[in-house]
């Protein structure tokens, strides 16, 4: 799922997002480009909104959804709403919809109620106020032009508040998403997996504009998130059972490499291993 996502950050159906012009007109405005598809934290503190545990990275993401329908009416940029057949994908009040077609894109939030699958022709509306800055789109789009759901992604590490034999934390890869049908709402934080103690990010940065990877550098180093090509993933992954291993210090000590060769810590004697892979930010490669 992690490389799913990551490889699909920036996604806007045909065009690419580093080629593409895009307008934003929704409020709250989350923007969205080649800086903002993508973006990573080191080592959170506390008290950070998530909840993700202190200590861990996170990444959050922005794209157009999977699914998508076609514009057929109302096309003038000065009319304040689209008309689609079918609103096949169930889009509601309040969501976050993109228009795109291989040249540039324009985000709103629909403020009426439109009609739902198969109920027949629906009607999108962006009407000026708290949900949008305007009621203009930046261009006349044709017929071909696709309507997808805006979509913001967040992975992080959290607490389950469950315990391990020994009453010790147990960590999960946690998602939290605003996406079709949400109203505009982000999600409660979904656990993915559980017993994932930590999760270490890098970023494949080009600094020659070359679009290739030349440095990985983490997220405190990143000087431009448009540069990011790649994520280097790390995760820590350890057992729910303590003193199943020795601890670090002991002479039957567990000893475990993270990908720097620097040791992970064991305090607990639980079983860890480290899982390493990269995944390129296809949207970029274009």
């Amino acid at each position: 799922l992690l490389a799913r996502e990551i490889r699909m950050a920036g996604y806007m159906g045909c065009s690419s997002i580093g080629a593409a012009r895009y307008n934003n007109i929704a409020t709250p405005s989350d923007g969205f480009s080649a800086e903002t598809a993508l973006v990573g934290e080191d080592n959170v503190a506390a008290g950070n909104a998530l909840p993700a545990v202190v200590g861990t990275d996170l990444v959050h993401l922005q794209r157009a959804s999977d699914e998508f329908l076609t514009i057929t009416g109302n096309l003038a940029p000065d009319n304040a709403n689209i008309k689609v057949e079918n609103n096949k994908i169930k889009v509601m009040q309040g969501d976050f919809i993109m228009v795109s077609d291989c040249f540039s894109g324009d985000t709103f939030r629909v403020t009426n109620s439109p009609k739902q699958a198969d109920e027949g022709v629906a009607t999108f509306t962006h009407a000026i106020g708290t949900s949008n800055t305007a009621n203009r789109l930046s261009k006349i789009y044709t017929g071909e032009a696709e309507v997808f759901g805006f979509e913001i992604i967040d992975f992080f590490i959290g607490d389950t508040g469950r315990k391990s034999s020994a009453g010790n934390p147990i960590n999960a890869l946690y998602m939290r998403q605003r996406g079709l049908g949400s109203g505009g709402v982000v999600s409660a934080p979904i656990e993915l997996v559980e017993g994932i103690e930590n999760m270490q990010l890098s970023y494949g940065v080009d600094t020659n504009n070359d679009r290739g990877v030349d440095v990985y550098q983490t997220a405190a180093e990143v000087a431009s998130w448009a540069t990011v090509l790649s994520v280097r993933i790390e995760l820590t992954f350890y057992g729910s059972t303590d003193n199943v291993v020795g601890r670090t210090g002991k002479e039957d000590a567990q000893r475990l490499l993270n990908r720097a060769g620097d040791l992970v810590q064991n305090n607990d004697g639980r079983m860890r291993q480290v899982f390493t892979n990269v995944f390129a930010i296809r949207n970029k490669m274009q």
